[in-house]
């Protein structure tokens, strides 16, 4: 079971990839509930007081059938009322893919949560966000094979700055040269750097702020799409970010205008940036 370090939760930095948080907070959040419907309610403790009873959480709902705004509010019983409780993006045009659950991390109250599992051997690990754990995620265990909706929103997104670079010493360095040497090249000659390629890759690493559902990215736009959401453009690209197994792993990448700073997103082009990964659980896998 793999664990690691803890770090507060929050969704403040998810909204800025869609919004700067006085819009959100003082203009979107406020239209939200006004706005929003009814997706579901479910049991869960009690937030407020700490009573050992069972409350409710409602999950409303504002936004399209791609992209959309959730509110977590919960019940009160002892005052009669609700209470705001959390709000995040959720993208609802994922990839479905089948995960090998390893471990889970609730957050406090025990209505959301990190997902840890693989997509694919060993080599697929991925973290994400469970956009409905509230509804009954837990019930699963690690080694259940669970069938996930799983999406990236990009806070930003570019072309890759670097396309290659130069090694000189290291394990790969003397590799290359003693197969140069093999070849029959001179010392000097079999001596030289060897040179690594970036264009056409495919990159998930855990991004160093160190929240486990945030990750650094690189590969190829492979599909483009684009939709309006809220008043701007919110771009669906597929990208092979990993290749478990030696299969691609074609993840869908949401960005807004305000993530891509001005850049157009082309088919082919190599792109890098940093992202949330967020995955809905279907049901067990088949």
């Amino acid at each position: 079971m793999l664990k690691r370090e803890a770090t507060m939760p929050g969704h403040g930095n998810h909204w800025e990839a869609l919004y700067d948080l006085d819009t959100y907070v003082n203009e979107v959040l406020v239209r939200d509930a006004r706005e929003a419907r009814l997706v579901d309610r479910h049991p869960c403790v009690d937030v407020a007081n700490g009573a050992d009873r069972t409350e409710e959480v409602f999950c409303l709902r504002w936004g399209g059938e791609r992209l959309a705004h959730d509110i977590l509010v919960v019940s009160d019983s002892r005052k009669g009322s609700r209470f705001f409780y959390s709000s995040y993006p959720v993208l609802l045009d994922g990839l479905r893919c089948t995960v090998t659950l390893d471990h889970f991390e609730p957050w406090e109250h025990g209505i959301e949560a990190w997902m840890c599992g693989y997509v694919g051997a060993k080599s697929g690990l991925i973290w994400f966000f469970d956009t409905r754990y509230y509804a009954g995620s837990a019930i699963h265990r690690p080694g259940d094979r669970v069938e996930v909706s799983l999406a990236g929103l990009a806070y930003f997104l570019r072309p890759i700055r670097v396309r290659s670079f130069e090694v000189q010493d290291g394990e790969l360095w003397e590799m290359a040269r003693q197969q140069r040497l093999e070849q029959g090249e001179t010392e000097a000659e079999a001596s030289r750097p060897v040179e690594i390629h970036l264009t056409g890759a495919a990159i998930l690493l855990p991004f160093a702020r160190g929240l486990c559902d945030e990750a650094e990215f690189q590969g190829v736009i492979d599909a483009i799409d684009m939709f309006e959401h809220d008043g701007q453009k919110i771009y669906r690209l597929e990208i092979v970010v990993m290749r478990p197994d030696d299969e691609d792993f074609p993840l869908p990448v949401f960005v807004s205008e305000r993530g891509l700073d001005g850049y157009v997103p082309r088919l082919g082009d190599d792109v890098e940036g940093v992202l949330w990964l967020q995955g809905q659980i279907l049901g067990p896998a088949a």
